[in-house]
């Protein structure tokens, strides 16, 4: 690993509720300085009123989150989402963040390679234009209970779709803590991880999405992180909250204590 300490960012999802001045000052109020956004709530906020509000604060954006959930066969559907995508491209450069991270929409009656084939040819024009302006694209692992945003369940099936298309992986520990193989494969594409991402859970709840603070639930986090670290990554740690839980704390301190515990577990890892 790098002598230099992963930078630690703080996504929006915790904070959706909020209007963004509030809630950009109160990232800074965490002790972080990096965070990402819905790309949908910066545009509907406005790209230059943004950018001013970044600086006024001393943030920087990390990176853009963009979401496909047009049905595959939904071609109009499909045509406006990844033209805001493109534009997203555009505006990430535009705030300095150079990545854009995103979900590869519904399969529905599709074989998973026939989904994966749709999406590599409907976002190549996208790589293409990523490329242009010096910004990164990389899809999501997810969860099964969220096939309406992704076919990709697995880090193995985001490396392999992330293949096919030309970009990158947004590894989400929360979502493949238990695949098979993972310290493997991580070691194998730990160049291929744009972004990783860390929460908690508690084991037997049913209710989603609940990501706790990191420590604060059951599943092994830091061992999690430490492998990736060890493996050589030396990009952003995110920290993605959201759901009843940080509801209850309140997104300032649930963040807080989290931006707290990511750093000491970073920390922690290096030689």
């Amino acid at each position: 690993m790098s002598a230099t300490t992963n930078p630690v960012c703080v996504s929006g999802m915790a904070a959706m509720s909020w209007a963004l001045p509030e809630e950009i000052a109160m990232y800074r109020r965490t002790g972080a300085d990096l965070v990402g956004l819905q790309r949908s709530k910066v545009v509907a906020f406005g790209v230059a009123a943004l950018g001013d509000l970044l600086a006024r604060h001393d943030v920087r954006l990390g990176y853009l989150v963009h979401s496909f959930t047009a049905h595959p066969d939904d071609e109009p559907g499909w045509a406006q989402q990844v033209a805001a995508l493109r534009q997203g491209v555009v505006d990430a450069g535009r705030l300095g963040a150079d990545l854009v991270y995103l979900t590869s929409g519904p399969s529905a009656h599709l074989t998973w390679e026939e989904a994966a084939g749709r999406f590599a040819e409907r976002i190549a024009p996208v790589v293409a234009t990523a490329r242009e302006h010096g910004v990164r694209l990389a899809v999501e692992n997810t969860l099964p209970v969220k096939c309406d945003l992704s076919f990709t369940h697995t880090a193995r099936d985001a490396v392999a779709l992330a293949d096919l298309c030309g970009i990158g992986i947004c590894l989400d520990l929360y979502c493949c803590w238990q695949e098979r193989g993972l310290t493997e494969l991580i070691r194998d594409r730990v160049g291929q991880v744009e972004i990783l991402q860390v929460s908690d859970f508690r084991v037997g709840t049913s209710t989603f999405p609940n990501r706790w603070v990191p420590g604060d639930g059951d599943l092994p986090m830091a061992g999690l992180l430490a492998s990736v670290l060890r493996a050589g990554y030396t990009g952003v740690v995110d920290v993605e909250l959201l759901g009843p839980a940080v509801e209850a704390e309140g997104a300032e301190p649930a963040l807080t204590r989290s931006v707290a515990w990511t750093r000491a577990q970073i920390a922690a890892a290096r030689p």
